[in-house]
């Protein structure tokens, strides 16, 4: 029996690192360049994401403002990042260290004023 509950515990623990979250799919993409195929893995997802935590619908706001940067469309861009932006004004700390990082720097990117130390 305690094998089983080993081999169990082993097995859902597998599970949920192959998985990787609902992001994990457009996040890989993103993060190898493949940009056309993380806008369409955000897209598939944009439905269910409504039904997210904080924390996921501010990752998927984040990925899908740098996949539209990425792709050249500046004023889709902007919204996603906003959006992102937000839900992290609202709850600090919902993004990790790493992604508001990116986040600044995407913001930073998008709109030259908010650069440090601009005027």
């Amino acid at each position: 029996m305690g094998a089983m509950r080993c081999m169990g515990g082993v097995l859902l623990a597998f599970a949920l690192v192959a998985c990787g979250g609902p992001l994990a799919d457009a996040k890989a993409d993103f993060d190898k360049g493949h940009f056309a195929a993380a806008k369409q893995a955000l897209l598939r997802d944009e439905v269910e994401s409504r039904t997210w935590s904080d924390r996921e619908r501010a990752e998927y706001a984040l990925y899908r403002g740098l996949t539209h940067g990425a792709l050249g469309d500046r004023a889709a861009a902007a919204l996603w990042l906003r959006e992102a932006k937000a839900l992290e004004d609202t709850r600090p700390g919902t993004l990790t260290a790493g992604d508001l990082t990116r986040l600044e720097r995407a913001l930073e990117s998008s709109d030259p004023s908010r650069a440090a130390g601009a005027p």
